[in-house]
């Protein structure tokens, strides 16, 4: 190490910068901190102490000064013009920075930050943990630890990439050597290993056998993931030559079109959280790739400080979430949302009205399933008059429910709060297909179409089930002589649906909560069963020599066909009945409130009461009731999936407020829109 020739002893160093300071501004500036910092890094005696220093350097810059806000940007501004003034300052500051930057390695950094190995999420989790409570085991050589150590939290990062261009350019100047131009080739070919090492990983998962049987067919060496490979060790052998860089960006195009074609793909395969996890690998990789070939072989100098800063921004950022737990559960959860939407976008689209006769089919589907309601509510009243142990009554009106859903689905009927969940998934077709202004308007259509359809389905459902019931109760009376419920059910119905004196709002919301994981359960179910190609096993399955082969085909297509529904019908009714019971059993207040069902146990009740239906004006008190379930359930129900599909596809909350500004406004132009649809549509 160079050390007197070219570094200031410690008393020059402290007159040097005691003079640069005014004597009324030392205390303010804490230039007793800035002496100590810079002396323990100029004279440092190891690397350790170095990087230390640094790290106290960055502290003393980043904490604001009590005159005057934004502090850090001033102690930034006040630092630079220090080592700018001073040369004696400069030569020995520059030289600590040779020897950093001599001794550092930086290609894990760039290779490996924000693009960790698939672990479980808990063994990850506990990882963190460790490394959080315990020093790191990274070597000080390892510029991923120091990264971590100079910018812990994601305002520091911020800051730095947010820095005006100048500034950034004056703190690159004052980072570089003057007499030694070659002082960056170090971090220049470490940047070009990662580079090259990216390639590999790309290719590495790319032609892994998840994605490779879900792209198109072909030569392993006609793959793009491959072809990436060999086309960016192209470009690292000659850099300078525009035909090689014309074709890496060409094969990433390729590899971006074949990670679209394996999205469309999964509808047909399925789709796991490790798939979504190595697609969305894959473009982190070739979007660091691309910042790193902006630094190496295309930036102009006016170009290259932005390159730079983005490049820093992408692993500086990447290198914190590595270490925070809150990141690791958020990455966790994109992933999950990718995996429920990834695959469903057409599940609901059979439950939207896109014509006028398709919007009458809705309303006779919707008027069957009101019918099939009435059955149901009546055997659920009776079901909770007969007084069953909390188990009993649970399994009764579960299956109950169940059973009326599997015969609902079985002759094509409709429920209008089953629908929102289903429906809600395909938005993500539509956030993954369109962008900007054509998303807008695609999403806003796609509601308008969704809220007449619902708007249909839910009359059809309550018209037919109010009839219904008051029907099945007159006719009960007159053939039994006695009401269907005695006084006192028809009066806990009344009283349990009073909007503002029972938990009814809660348990609506609940119940619209409950809606959307049925729905979910219907979709993983579906999913595992694609994914693992259970319809195929059914086909090929043994018993078919002694069946026949066409009748396990058949079994195969009817499964197939119907998977989704069974689960979401099952899930559904065994959670609607079993709520309750297990309320009770916690000691919690849980309750259902499903609308289409209230409404029976409501029309059931008025019947019951006969000329005297309003009983003191409790009715309308439930007709409130029952508008506000109607509300929550299709809400919570709809919001939740449309949020979990938003969530995977990183949509912004400002761009959720200007879509439902753009609704707004689409509304108020043409409310019919959103009521019946177009004569020619």
């Amino acid at each position: 190490m160079a050390h007197i020739a070219t570094q200031a002893a410690p008393q020059q160093l402290r007159e040097s910068v005691l003079s640069f300071f005014p004597l009324a501004t030392r205390a303010e500036q804490g230039v007793e901190a800035l002496i100590s910092s810079l002396d323990d890094f100029i004279n440092a005696p190891n690397l350790s102490t170095r990087l230390n220093a640094c790290v106290e350097l960055m502290d003393w810059i980043s904490t604001p000064t009590r005159s005057s806000r934004g502090g850090s940007a001033t102690r930034l501004e006040t630092f630079l013009s220090l080592i700018e003034s001073r040369p004696e300052l400069r030569a020995g500051f520059q030289q600590g920075v040779r020897e950093i930057l001599t001794e550092i390695r930086s290609v894990e950094l760039f290779a490996e930050a924000g693009l960790h190995p698939r672990e479980s999420l808990w063994s990850e989790a506990a990882r963190r943990v460790v490394e959080e409570l315990l020093p790191s085991v990274r070597a000080d050589t390892d510029l991923s630890k120091f990264v971590f150590r100079l910018c812990p939290t994601t305002e520091r990062i911020e800051r730095l990439v947010t820095l005006p261009d100048e500034t950034f350019e004056r703190l690159a100047v004052v980072l570089t050597p003057v007499s030694d131009r070659g002082a960056w080739a170090k971090q220049r070919e470490d940047l070009t290993q990662a580079f090259s090492l990216l390639g590999v990983h790309v290719a590495g998962i790319g032609l892994a056998p998840a994605l490779r049987t879900r792209s198109h067919a072909g030569l392993i060496e006609e793959s793009p993931f491959y072809q990436l490979q060999q086309t960016s060790e192209e470009l690292i052998r000659e850099p300078g030559v525009p035909a090689a860089l014309d074709r890496w960006r060409a094969q990433v195009q390729r590899c971006r079109d074949e990670m679209e074609f394996v999205h469309q793909r999964m509808e047909d395969t399925g789709v796991s959280t490790a798939l979504v996890f190595d697609i969305r690998t894959i473009e982190r990789a070739l979007s660091r790739m691309k910042s790193i070939a902006e630094v190496l072989f295309v930036a102009e100098p006016h170009q290259s400080i932005v390159a730079v800063k983005r490049l820093l921004d992408d692993v500086m950022s990447a290198r914190r979430d590595d270490m925070s737990l809150l990141a690791l559960f958020r990455e966790n959860g994109a992933l999950i949302a990718r995996k429920v939407v990834e695959r469903t976008g057409k599940a609901g689209e059979h439950y939207i009205a896109n014509s006028r006769n398709e919007f009458w089919e809705i309303w006779k589907a919707s008027l069957g399933g009101g019918l099939l309601t009435v059955l149901t509510a009546a055997i659920k009243m009776r079901i909770t008059e007969a007084n069953l142990p909390p188990f009993g009554e649970a399994m009764a009106a579960g299956t109950n429910y169940a059973v009326s859903f599997l015969v609902l689905q079985h002759f094509h009927l409709a429920l209008a709060t089953k629908q929102p969940s289903v429906t809600a998934a395909t938005l993500a077709g539509i956030v993954r297909s369109s962008q900007g202004r054509e998303r807008l308007e695609n999403l806003t259509e796609f509601v308008s179409r969704i809220t007449r359809s619902q708007l249909a389905s839910a009359a059809g459902n309550l018209l037919a089930v109010c009839l219904g019931c008051v029907a099945f109760a007159k006719l009960w009376a007159l053939v039994l002589q006695r009401p269907y419920l005695e006084i006192s059910s028809a009066e806990y119905v009344y009283k349990t649906l009073n909007p503002l004196a029972s938990g009814t709002m809660l348990y609506a919301a609940l119940t619209g909560l409950i809606l959307w994981v049925s729905a979910l359960a219907g979709g993983w179910f579906e999913n595992f069963a694609t994914f693992n190609r259970v319809p195929e096993a059914i086909a090929q399955h043994p018993w078919g020599r002694k069946i026949g082969r066409e009748r396990m085909q058949r079994v195969a297509s009817t499964v197939e066909a119907n998977l989704s529904g069974w689960t979401t019908s099952v899930v559904l009714g065994y959670m609607l009945g079993f709520f309750p019971a297990m309320g009770r059993f916690l000691g919690i207040p849980l309750d259902i409130r499903h609308v289409t069902l209230s409404t029976g146990t409501v029309a059931l009740a008025a019947a019951s009461f006969g000329r005297h239906w309003l009983y003191r004006g409790w009715f309308v008190q439930t007709v409130f009731g029952i508008a506000v379930t109607f509300i929550l359930n299709l809400g919570v129900s709809f919001s939740i999936a449309a949020g979990v599909a938003f969530k995977a596809y990183g949509l912004s909350k400002g761009f959720r407020q200007q879509l439902i500004k753009h609704i707004a406004v689409s509304f108020l132009r043409s409310p019919l829109h959103f009521l019946v649809p177009a004569a020619k549509a």
